[in-house]
């Protein structure tokens, strides 16, 4: 398990980088008089999917909050690799919520990925459809096991062996 956690700590302290170069890359694009104009005058396509209108909508939001996960992983790794009880309970936490977030992409994931443009049941666009149509298919298939993946690492942190490696620390 301590690898598991080297990697994940290591994979999630460079995205954190990444994750805040673009956070203040953006800072800087959005405060320009010229971002301000196209996106004052920019609209949302029609029927785009919630997850993608709320990205559009609250950029700013996104990017935060992407460097506070990151850096919430890291710190969570960082910690359950030094046994800390806190960072497993933190880590359990996330792990359910992420595989709680996987099971519903898993059952909607018209939440993430456009519909179809069907109407009266011609497709309006096929090569675009068969697209739309393998984003899908494999948005599902990987939050299918990336939420096995993660309600595994959950169960063993919370109910596994593991557990006992960790002691509550006053």
């Amino acid at each position: 398990m301590s690898w598991i956690c080297v990697v994940c700590a290591a994979v999630s302290g460079i995205q954190t980088l990444r994750t805040a170069a673009d956070l203040l890359e953006f800072l800087a694009i959005s405060s320009t008089p010229v971002f301000l104009l196209s996106i004052a005058r920019s609209s949302v396509p029609v029927d785009m999917p919630p997850l993608a209108d709320f990205a559009a909508k609250h950029m700013f939001l996104v990017f935060a909050l992407a460097v506070v996960f990151w850096l919430t992983v890291l710190l969570l790794s960082l910690g359950v690799l030094g046994r800390r009880e806190w960072a497993r309970r933190g880590a359990v936490g996330m792990l359910y919520l992420l595989s709680a977030i996987s099971l519903l992409l898993l059952l909607c994931p018209q939440l993430a990925v456009p519909q179809p443009l069907v109407y009266r049941g011609v497709s309006m666009a096929p090569e675009l459809n068969k697209k739309v149509m393998a984003a899908s298919l494999l948005l599902r298939l990987v939050s299918m096991a990336a939420g096995g993946v993660c309600l595994w690492w959950a169960l063993a942190l919370d109910r596994g062996g593991f557990r006992k490696e960790f002691k509550t620390r006053f």
